[in-house]
């Protein structure tokens, strides 16, 4: 696996993780301040992290196909 692939499987395990600790604490978590911050800094993850890991996808995709060209 490439480099850019281990990285991307580590981001999206990362992500993983952190969907499944935000899921428990926001359980457990209810007021303003949780609504807050949902808001404020949760959204943009949940905004920009599968679109990243997309990203990763094509990059490697056109990195591969960059490779068998050059072959």
């Amino acid at each position: 696996m490439s480099s850019l692939g281990q990285a991307r499987n580590q981001l999206q395990n990362a992500w993983s993780r952190l969907q499944d600790q935000w899921q428990g604490a926001s359980d457990r978590w209810h007021d303003v301040v949780r609504q807050r911050f949902e808001r404020d800094s949760w959204g943009e993850y949940e905004r920009t992290l599968p679109a990243a890991l997309k990203e990763l996808d094509r990059l490697a995709e056109v990195i591969a196909q960059a490779r068998r060209e050059v072959q």
